[in-house]
């Protein structure tokens, strides 16, 4: 979690209010950063600004003598849909003005279900360098890694990254080009180079 702070200091009636703002975020946005600072300075409503926000997860504001407190936590993006619109962890889509390097998901509205959700989950946790990942409900999962293009199926998730982790650890000890790779068989697979 990376902390921002801004601070401003406003002189009203020969007075100085400090105005202390603690932004929480999962990275470095330094646009949100940079949105927020402009609505401060323009001395717009500030919470009403903020609120208004879809990337804002949570506003809290307190005031004490001559200080006023702002603390602001973004939504955490773990998928791209496409640039600046991302999956929180719900899987509420939001847009943030800031481009994270997240893996791609293509999915129906329809299809998001906690089955379908906790095997996205499951393939991101397990696979480096995951690029896209394709869902069919039809077919099930495409995966694109920065070594292959694989058919994972539907079934029996678990068991196929694990396969696919292997494979994949074997040909790049070989330095291999990139795969196409298709994993939905109950016995073996298939696999052109």
């Amino acid at each position: 979690m990376v902390f921002s702070l801004i601070t401003l200091l406003n002189v009203t009636n020969d007075n100085y209010i400090k105005i202390k703002v603690n932004l929480m975020l999962s990275s470095n946005c330094k646009s949100c950063e940079n949105d927020l600072k402009t609505s401060l300075y323009e001395d717009k409503n500030f919470e009403t600004y903020v609120k208004n926000k879809g990337w804002v997860q949570s506003f809290i504001q307190t005031t004490s003598n001559q200080k006023t407190t702002y603390s602001i936590t973004l939504r955490k993006p773990i998928f791209k849909i496409k640039n600046n619109i991302y999956y929180d962890q719900n899987f509420n889509q939001f847009f943030i003005p800031h481009k994270f390097n997240l893996p791609t998901l293509h999915i129906k509205k329809d299809d998001l279900k906690d089955e379908i959700i906790n095997q996205a989950l499951l393939i991101k946790k397990e696979l480096i360098n995951l690029k896209s990942l394709n869902y069919s409900n039809l077919s099930g999962w495409q995966i694109i890694t920065d070594k292959a293009i694989v058919k994972l199926g539907k079934v029996d998730i678990g068991e196929r990254v694990k396969l696919l982790n292997k494979i994949t650890n074997n040909l790049m000890e070989s330095n291999s080009n990139m795969i196409n790779l298709d994993l939905r068989y109950q016995q073996g697979y298939v696999l052109k180079i």
